[in-house]
C-alpha cells in the first residue's frame, strides 16, 4: 500500500477490503461480466466498461460502484447511460492509481483497446 503525505490531494491507492471481501465482490464483478459486459476501453486516466443495460444489470452497477466508492476512494466511479448501454468510466490521478484501475479489470474484459480520448 502507497501512503500519500498529508495534506497531498490524492487518496492512498489501497483496497479496504479483507480478502474474503474482496474474493466475493470479484465474483460479483464477474457475474455481470458474463452476462452483460460489452467492452473495455483503456482511457488516459484509467478505463470505461459497457454492459448491456437492462434494469438487473443497472441495479448491480448501481450497488457494485458504490461499494467500490466506499474500498477504493483513489478512484473515480461514474455510472451513466448511452443509448441501450450502461457504461461505467473509472479513472485515477497519477500513474499508480491509474494502473490500480486498470488492472482491476483485465482478467475478465473480452476485448481491451485504447480510447482515443481520456
Amino acid at each position: 500500500m502507497t501512503r500519500v503525505p498529508a495534506g497531498a490531494s490524492e487518496a492512498a491507492v489501497a483496497c479496504s477490503l479483507s480478502q474474503a471481501d474482496l474474493k466475493r465482490r470479484q465474483q460479483r464483478w464477474l457475474l455481470l461480466a458474463e452476462r452483460a459486459h460489452i467492452d473495455t476501453v483503456l482511457t488516459g486516466n484509467g478505463l470505461r466498461l459497457s454492459f448491456r443495460a437492462d434494469p438487473m444489470n443497472e441495479r448491480e452497477l448501481k450497488e457494485l460502484t458504490a461499494l467500490e466508492q466506499d474500498c477504493c476512494a483513489f478512484a473515480n466511479w461514474f455510472l451513466h447511460s448511452r443509448g441501450d448501454e450502461l457504461v461505467l468510466d473509472v479513472s485515477a490521478d497519477g500513474a499508480e492509481g491509474i494502473a490500480a484501475v486498470q488492472a482491476m479489470f483485465r482478467g475478465w474484459a473480452r476485448h481491451h483497446r485504447k480510447a482515443s480520448q481520456p
